[in-house]
């Protein structure tokens, strides 16, 4: 009997098609590209492909055979209803949300009878302020094993030493599409100070995106220096660009975090983001070597905060890392890391 039965959210036609083969869902198990999958991968790293299973809402009906887990995990939104669990003998069902929604995105699905039969959802982060009839406990973020580009990176560099701040060449990286517009979206609003009121400040990367998104830009006066000129950008190039600087820019975009926090912190940057107090994660946020800023705080303001930190005090970038290594090994979940485990599992058992 497996620990943990995996039912994936049913959303963008995850359960129709050509996606109702158990062959497609193999393949995207190994190669990645669903957020929807974090959980099983999480999973299955930690407690082996005996005791995690993968199934899909429609799976559940008119099965021969009934499932019997210990956690039922059921991805929200889902069509899933009182029909689906007639077959099924669960110790404890847990709601996730791999979405980044603010609260639980269920969309479609029959909360009322959700929240009936739970009173748990795991989401990739908790905002304190948030007032929810259901417990929140934290989600691994989407990082799929063999598709994780940062693991692959870090570990060809594994015998390369991280180049001290003070001889990194430029003062400030960052890349992003820039999704939103100039008076919401903090990518663009902080790129676009920097370009204009701190030229003196050597910068790496910038806007990317084809001529499809200049012209959608064009009337909201974004800078020309603001962009690369470039459709897109490779994680190799993206990641030594990173490298190559002191401060990386790690402003909120759909969600109030991202990945590229940790990947700021791998690359021995120091961090200038948002306020992060409100959330947390499974994966805690080292604070020695972030900078946040509060909402209409001046990004110049705080690249050169965390340029004169790095400068005076540059162990904050070592001592990071090492705190990351206390949760991920190379960008990866790993047994090793039982901390990580702990945490996660706390929420599920209290």
């Amino acid at each position: 009997m497996p620990k943990f039965t995996v039912v994936i959210s049913d959303v963008s036609n995850h359960d129709a098609g050509y996606r109702k083969s158990r062959a497609y869902w193999w393949l995207a198990s190994l190669a990645g590209g669903y957020a929807e999958l974090c959980l099983y991968w999480f999973l299955l790293e930690y407690f082996g492909s005996d005791s995690v299973q993968l199934i899909r809402p429609s799976e559940l009906l008119g099965r021969s055979r009934r499932v019997q887990t210990d956690y039922l995990m059921v991805g929200v939104p889902t069509r899933l209803g009182k029909q689906h669990l007639e077959g099924v003998q669960f110790r404890e069902m847990v709601l996730y949300d791999s979405s980044d929604h603010d609260g639980i995105n269920y969309l479609y699905s029959d909360q009322a009878f959700l929240q009936s039969v739970t009173d748990r959802c795991l989401k990739h982060y908790r905002d304190e302020r948030w007032s929810m009839p259901l417990k929140i406990g934290l989600l691994p973020i989407k990082r799929p094993p063999l598709n994780n580009r940062l693991h692959w990176k870090l570990l060809s560099q594994r015998r390369r030493a991280t180049t001290p701040l003070a001889e990194r060449r430029y003062d400030v990286g960052f890349v992003a599409r820039p999704t939103g517009d100039t008076t919401s979206n903090l990518r663009l609003r902080w790129w676009i100070e920097l370009v204009q009121k701190a030229p003196e400040l050597r910068r790496w990367g910038g806007l990317v995106g084809g001529d499809d998104w200049r012209q959608a830009f064009a009337e909201s006066q974004v800078p020309d220096a603001c962009w690369m000129k470039r459709r897109k950008i490779g994680f190799s190039e993206y990641f030594d660009g990173m490298q190559d600087s002191k401060v990386a820019l790690a402003p909120p975009g759909y969600a109030p975090w991202s990945f590229r926090h940790y990947e700021a912190i791998y690359a021995g940057c120091m961090i200038v983001t948002a306020d992060l107090s409100p959330f947390e994660f499974l994966i805690p946020m080292p604070e020695e070597s972030v900078v946040q800023l509060s909402e209409g705080e001046s990004v110049v303001d705080g690249v050169r905060r965390a340029l004169a930190l790095g400068r005076d005090e540059p162990q904050r970038v070592m001592l990071a890392r090492k705190q990351l290594d206390q949760w991920l090994k190379l960008g990866l979940y790993s047994r090793h890391c039982g901390d990580t485990l702990n945490r996660f599992m706390a929420f599920l058992e209290c």
